[in-house]
């Protein structure tokens, strides 16, 4: 193993390689930070860039975009609220109203010291711990598989302990959005509705951009605010936040590292699970865990470093197995095959060098992060004082092309506009996004098991019971997942003595939550008779759950209506203004996405750009130059950036190509 360090290391001091590593961590920045934009999509636009390069030089600048873009995702999560990566989803919970307490600086210097921390970590047991724990993932089937998702889903109670119902009938029903399309056990088709391309199911980014994107410009431009978040820039920032994670989230740290490497190892699993899982046990283990969602640094770190973890953890079964243990790993694992590679224990001896060079340019790239991103800060902190109009709309327009170039597909174009919709009636009625999201992610990986574990019962003649509790990793997740479950219930006892009785919900909002749910039901529980087996069962399960949530909720309704001698549900003119600009936003994000099948899409985003500004920004006399601006620079970038720099294609329409 030593014999091939030093010209690891000789390899590295490479001009050549240096300089690929950063350009390959910057762009990974960029990319990350684009809503829409995955670490996978960005990787593999640059694989055919990697065949005219040595292996090993190929190799490190695919590494470094990995690192550069799973980072980068926690920019966008900090700024706008808008998980650039699903990985970054659990960053938006503390890292967004750290920003709007003005402390922006302080939030995104936290996202790159702990993403700095837990990649080099996951690094540190991709070098030392490879063979073991590569043996120890092998361990993990479809009943261990389920039930880390279920442990993964059962954050939700953390997450959601003020409405712990809300919390969970919005996951499953963002589980119950994960079931359309093909079934994955008999290739049928599910809750298409009679819409064919439904067929190819909702993709998780652009319900991701719709719940975290679209929703979040809706509620910001009818907050009135005139900027994104007030910005309050300090003095010595780098230092306070660096004395936060050494002082009180170095175990917090050290926790989530750990975490992120096992979960990333998994085939399936990923930075979105590690994310979660990670916030969670640090939330559940807090003196104070009241604090967390309000924008703390513990957060902002159990989150990102879980999620860099991850790439240390899902690198090693690429290395030592040949399996990837995510979808970036795969890429990485197809331009190591397409040099004559074969991955596998003899990766470490018959091309040590490549492989720990590799291993070792990790470590580089998480190092010099640090000072690529601290001058990325300030740059990203100057969109703050960007009109939060402008702002809004340039978001609309970033999400529809995000969303577009996950599959080239409008469809995923209006699955971000619908979603973005649904966010914003969620968020009125104390829907948790969050948790609906979770659900999206999740939602795949439970249904493929769960039907795996009722075929393996059948095929082995027992009980399904059996099969999911055999398995002495299982019986451990059932007891975590159990803990999950009644940390909100323990916690409000401990803290009984000093609790502050929060005002109700008002009663509106459970009588509208639990209509969603009962309107939901109706829509997909006539389609149910037409599946069968375990492609029938577990969306049986998830319909039969959020009936009687919605039941219960229109109870919960009534009863708090009763209580309250409620009056009226008349909105006050403060309301009713921004309610009417909030419609305005829907109605011209629905025109703007209707006319680029027909006009091509940067007619119709100047269209959309130039008079949304204008419609939104009527009282300022320069109104009309700011669209200009606007419209010119907003287009010019996405011309530059999407379409000729990283070739990502583009809508194109039927009157204008």
């Amino acid at each position: 193993m030593t014999e091939f360090f030093l010209p690891a290391l000789a390899n590295l001091c490479d001009p050549l390689n240096l300089f690929l590593i950063l350009a390959g961590l910057a762009g990974g920045i960029i990319i990350g930070a684009m809503p829409g934009l995955t670490a996978t999509m960005g990787v593999a636009l640059m694989v055919p860039v990697t065949f005219a390069m040595d292996a090993t030089s190929g190799l490190v600048m695919l590494g470094a975009i990995y690192s550069g873009a799973i980072y980068g995702g926690s920019n966008s999560a900090c700024l706008i609220c808008t998980p650039g990566t699903p990985s970054s989803v659990a960053t938006t919970f503390d890292g967004w109203p750290m920003c709007q307490n003005g402390r922006a600086d302080k939030a995104l210097v936290t996202a790159l010291f702990s993403s700095s921390f837990g990649g080099i970590v996951g690094t540190i047991f991709l070098l030392f711990m490879a063979a073991p724990l590569a043996r120890f993932a092998l361990r993990f089937g479809g009943p261990e598989s389920f039930w880390l998702c279920i442990f993964g889903l059962s954050t939700i109670a953390v997450m959601s302990s003020g409405n712990i119902l809300k919390g969970l009938v919005s996951g499953a029903l963002g589980m119950l959005v994960a079931t359309i399309g093909l079934d994955p056990h008999t290739a049928s088709t599910r809750f298409t509705f009679g819409y064919y391309p439904l067929i190819q199911g909702v993709e998780v980014i652009p319900a991701m951009i719709g719940l975290f994107s679209i929703s979040q410009v809706l509620y910001l431009v009818g907050s009135y605010k005139p900027f994104l978040a007030t910005y309050n820039p300090a003095k010595g920032v780098v230092g306070e936040v660096v004395s936060e994670l050494v002082g009180k989230c170095k175990v917090i740290l050290l926790r989530s590292s750990i975490i992120g490497t096992i979960v990333g190892m998994l085939p399936g699993a990923g930075g979105e699970i590690a994310s979660i899982i990670s916030y969670n046990e640090s939330k559940r283990w807090s003196k104070h865990p009241e604090k967390y969602g309000t924008g703390i640094t513990e957060g902002v770190a159990a989150s990102e470093c879980a999620n860099n973890a991850v790439i240390g953890g899902a690198l090693i079964p690429m290395l030592t197995l040949g399996i990837p243990g995510s979808a970036v790993a795969a890429v990485i694992l197809g331009a190591l095959l397409a040099k004559g590679i074969q991955p596998g224990f003899k990766v470490f001896t018959a091309t040590g060098e490549l492989a720990y060079t590799f291993i070792f340019s990790q470590f580089v790239v998480n190092l010099l992060m640090i000072p690529m991103g601290l001058l990325l800060v300030k740059l990203l902190v100057r969109l703050l004082r960007v009109r939060l109009t402008f702002v809004a709309i340039g978001i609309v327009m970033l999400s529809v092309i995000g969303s577009y170039a996950i599959r080239n597909s409008m469809l995923d174009v209006w699955v971000a506009l619908i979603f973005g919709l649904v966010g914003y009636f969620c968020r009125r009625v104390d829907l948790d996004t969050g948790a609906m999201a979770l659900g999206i992610i999740l939602g795949p990986m439970i249904d493929e098991n769960f039907g795996k574990c009722l075929n393996l019962s059948n095929a082995l003649g027992g009980s399904v019971l059996q099969v999911f509790i055999q398995s002495p990793i299982s019986l451990i997740l059932i007891a975590l997942t159990l803990l999950s479950l009644a940390t909100p219930f323990l916690l409000s006892r401990r803290k009984q003595a000093k609790a502050v009785e929060k005002p109700q919900a008002p009663a509106y909002t459970h009588l509208l939550a639990g209509g969603f749910c009962l309107l939901s039901l109706l829509a997909f529980m006539p389609q149910l008779e037409a599946l069968e087996g375990a492609g029938k069962s577990y969306p049986m399960l998830l319909l039969g759950f959020i009936g009687l949530c919605g039941v219960a909720l229109l109870g919960l309704g009534i009863l708090t209506r009763i209580k309250a001698k409620a009056g009226n549900l008349v909105l006050a003119e403060e309301e009713d203004v921004a309610m009417r600009r909030v419609l305005t936003v829907a109605g011209l994000s629905l025109a703007y996405i209707a006319l680029i099948p027909i006009l091509g899409f940067y007619p119709a985003s100047a269209i959309f750009l130039f008079g949304s500004a204008i419609i939104l920004n009527d009282t300022e006399t320069s109104a009309v130059k700011a669209a200009l601006i606007l419209t010119a620079v907003m287009c010019f970038c996405v011309w530059g950036g999407f379409d000729k720099l990283l070739r990502v294609p583009t809508p194109v329409g039927i009157l204008f190509d």
